[in-house]
């Protein structure tokens, strides 16, 4: 028969002796997590550029030719990237979890179909109906709609945040 000698890590016997050094650790915690909350909202260029990326990709569509691979590129991967790398310096963090905060999940299923349904409504008027301009129309509208829901997030994170501080 075999005897097995065994002793617990520290971690699985441990039990806290100091309730004032635990209580002092969470609201540490909690003010720091405030504090986060207090720089986590971006400036309002950000918005604006995320919209007005968002705006030349469908405007670049509208233009056609060759203005369609570089508005896209432009406006759906250089711009945000080069927003996102000025805010994250300017304000000394990074958030790339906005988009998933608890209350922005809906705001930001219901953005995205929106931008769908702008993107096939413009470009059927422009090459079903021949209408000029549709999809700078349809470009506007989700500039307006891209600042709004960006802006949302924002909200949404940081009430989420000062909720758990």
């Amino acid at each position: 028969m075999m005897e097995s000698r065994g002793t617990l890590s520290i971690m699985e016997n441990s039990i806290p002796e100091d309730p004032a050094a635990a209580r002092s650790a969470l609201d540490s915690a909690a003010s720091a997590r405030a504090a986060l909350a207090d720089r986590v909202t971006a400036p309002w260029w950000y918005h604006a550029g995320l919209g007005l990326g968002v705006g030349i990709v469908f405007t670049s569509i509208d233009i056609g030719g060759s203005m369609v691979p570089s508005g896209v590129i432009a406006g759906g991967i250089v711009l945000p990237a080069a927003l996102t790398l000025s805010v994250a310096r300017s304000r000394g963090i990074s958030v790339n979890r906005s988009v998933s905060a608890p209350g922005t999940r809906g705001l930001n299923g219901l953005y995205l179909v929106l931008l769908l349904v702008l993107g096939a409504l413009g470009l059927s008027l422009k090459l079903a109906a021949d209408v000029p301009g549709a999809m700078s129309v349809a470009g506007l509208v989700a500039l307006v709609l891209t600042v709004y829901v960006t802006r949302r997030n924002d909200e949404a994170l940081r009430r989420d945040l000062q909720r758990q501080a």
